[in-house]
């Protein structure tokens, strides 16, 4: 298997989906809900893709943790004006599924409900959303920005992953916190009857994954670029 071209391919593909995600968003301040929405829709498969992508450089390329080197954090100017805002790191371990069990009943008060002959009932309409509501964008446009960044070097969160998986190893024993990236089962965003591109391309990179885990490939680590 042609790994680097593998990953090449699903890189690309990624890159194109975001760039027509921040197109979609524009200023991203504030968005109507049904674009909001769409919008989600794709970036949420899309970090899990890239983060198997991530996974797959640092096994096949077999990077290790090294010493980190503080530097500056990459700054971009924020949408409202004058000030800027930094871009968040983006996140490298899938979020785990809550097991808490859920209650059957929603909005049932704790109370009797009396009622009485004589009471006068108001009822008030009942608000429904509506699609083109105007609402705030700013933590999708975080999430959005810091993949659009991260797509930018993989190497780079390769290595990042490789220092954040030994540094839980360390303090596992004491925090508690899981240590692989990927969540175990289906990954997040994943859609059985799925036919937008990103649905193909995390299978693709999914499957990657689990593949260089499981059998891990013989290839030089001067490959990466």
């Amino acid at each position: 298997m042609d790994w680097t071209l593998g990953i090449d391919r699903q890189r690309e593909a990624l890159v194109r989906m975001v760039a027509a995600l921040l197109v979609m968003a524009g200023d991203g301040a504030v968005l109507p809900r049904h674009v909001r929405t769409g919008i989600w829709r794709v970036l949420r498969p899309a970090e899990a893709a890239f983060r198997r992508l991530v996974v797959v450089v640092k096994v096949v390329f077999k990077i290790e943790a090294r010493v980190r080197v503080s530097r500056a954090v990459p700054v971009i100017p924020r949408v409202s004006g004058g000030a800027v805002a930094r871009v968040p790191a983006f996140a490298l371990f899938d979020a785990r599924k809550s097991f808490k069990p859920r209650s059957s009943v929603k909005g049932r008060k704790p109370v009797p409900g009396i009622r009485f002959f004589d009471e006068v009932q108001v009822f008030e309409p009942v608000l429904t959303a509506s699609p083109d509501d105007e609402v705030s964008a700013t933590y999708l446009m975080r999430r959005l920005r810091a993949l659009h960044l991260a797509l930018g070097d993989v190497p780079k969160q390769a290595r990042r992953l490789a220092r954040w998986e030994a540094k839980r190893l360390v303090t596992r024993a004491e925090t508690g916190k899981y240590i692989a990236p990927m969540r175990p089962g289906k990954p997040p965003g994943h859609r059985d009857r799925g036919r937008h591109p990103v649905d193909f391309v995390l299978k693709d990179c999914h499957e990657m994954a689990l593949y260089a885990l499981h059998d891990p490939p013989d290839i030089s680590k001067k490959s990466v670029s």
